[in-house]
Parts: C-alpha cells; sequence; structure tokens
C-alpha cells in the first residue's frame, strides 16, 4: 500500500491534525527515519530543523544519508531499512539529478511499493511526482544551474504539487494555465498545508487546491 506525505513547507505552528495524521502513520511506537537533504547540509542547519518537527511530534529517531558530498555507498543502503524516508526541501533540479546520478529512483519507488512511507517537503515533494517540470513555473522558481534534461521524478502520484501558494487566485489562474497546456493535474498548497496519500485515498490538510486541465479547457470552450 502506498503511503505518502507532500508538504509545501515545514512550519511548527502548522496544523494539529496533520501533524497528528502523519504520526499515526506509523506502526511503530518509536518509528525511525531517514533524512536525505537535497545538496549536503554540513552544518546540519535544515536538518536540525526538520529533526526538531519530529521531536516536536514524539518522534526521536532521525539519521542524516547524504547523496552529495558526504556520500557513501556502503552505508547508504541503511536508510531503507527505516519506517520512514524524508526528503527535503532545495533546489529542485539538483536534487533529481543527485537521485538519478546514485541511481536512487528506483530504490526509493521499491521502498515505497514495500510499504515504506515517503515523506516529502517543498522540492521533495515535487520529486514523488511524475515531472518536476512545474519546479521551473511561476516568479519563485528554481534556477536549473546543473543542466538537467531529464525531467521525470518518482512517478508515485499521477497529479504535480504546487508548492508555496500565496492562496491567491491569480496564482490558481496561473496554475490552470500551466495545467491547460500541459494537460495535467496539480494540487496547490499553502505552506502548513499538505497532502497524504494513504493506499487509494487522497486526504488534504490545511489550504490546499485541485486544479485540473480538464476544467481548465472548460473555461477556455
Amino acid at each position: 500500500m502506498t503511503t505518502l506525505v507532500l508538504l509545501s513547507d515545514l512550519v511548527f505552528e502548522s496544523n494539529d491534525k496533520l501533524d497528528q495524521r502523519i504520526r499515526s502513520l506509523f506502526d511503530s511506537e518509536q518509528p525511525s527515519i531517514g533524512y536525505i537533504p537535497s545538496s549536503s547540509d554540513p552544518e546540519r542547519i535544515y536538518f536540525e530543523h526538520t529533526r526538531r518537527y519530529y521531536n516536536q511530534i514524539g518522534t526521536d529517531n532521525i539519521q542524516y544519508y547524504d547523496l552529495d558530498l558526504e556520500y557513501e555507498e556502503s552505508t547508504f543502503g541503511a536508510i531503507f531499512e527505516c519506517d520512514a524516508i524524508h526528503l527535503s526541501g532545495g533546489n529542485t533540479y539538483y536534487f533529481l539529478s543527485l537521485l538519478q546520478k546514485r541511481n536512487v529512483l528506483g530504490l526509493l519507488r521499491s521502498y515505497v511499493n514495500s510499504g515504506g512511507i515517503l515523506i516529502g517537503v517543498s522540492a521533495g515533494s515535487i520529486l514523488m511526482t511524475p515531472t518536476i517540470e512545474i519546479a521551473g513555473y511561476g516568479e519563485d522558481a528554481d534556477e536549473n544551474d546543473v543542466g538537467l534534461v531529464d525531467m521525470k521524478a518518482l512517478g508515485l502520484v499521477k497529479f504535480e504539487f504546487a508548492l508555496h501558494w500565496d492562496g491567491s487566485e491569480d496564482t490558481l489562474n496561473s496554475l490552470r494555465e500551466y495545467t491547460r497546456i500541459n494537460r495535467t493535474t496539480v494540487y496547490a498548497c499553502q505552506d502548513g498545508g499538505g497532502v497524504v496519500i494513504d493506499g487509494e485515498s487522497v486526504e488534504l490538510y490545511g489550504n490546499v487546491r485541485l486544479v485540473d486541465y480538464r476544467e481548465s479547457r472548460s473555461d477556455h470552450e
């Protein structure tokens, strides 16, 4: 059964229902979480922020697994024994290029298909979708500094994910155009909200809006 959590951002004063739902996904009283940064975090600044979040919801066993400068092939495989894997935020293009370089995409798919929980924040959430193209869309687009050509991501869900939605109708209209051009479906999510996939169910928490190309198409007809 597929179990995924897609978050726009990691906000401490966020959504109690969402936090409780994430905690309820674990069978273990003390689940282990493997953290993959989007790029090396030598000072562990972002890792510590994430660790504090999990501590707040009652989970203490968080381990750091680098795919970048500190990558160790011999020890990285242990992450797939964790109850959940956390994909951090950052530059989506760079993150995907690391997953491709280390041949981790297929391993992550197998992990989820075998019952592992995958939790993404920002870029990490986009990586669960079919493509990261939306990361280059809009005012706050990521820069493709690595010259990434293959935008195919994990494809664990059929929709795309728009981060840090400002709540405005203008942004939704822009996303409607995006879905119409790309014939896709997008969930726009404000910070503090998220989408939980539990088997066949899609659960929305916080301010999340569905933008579907079929509706956008009908607007133009």
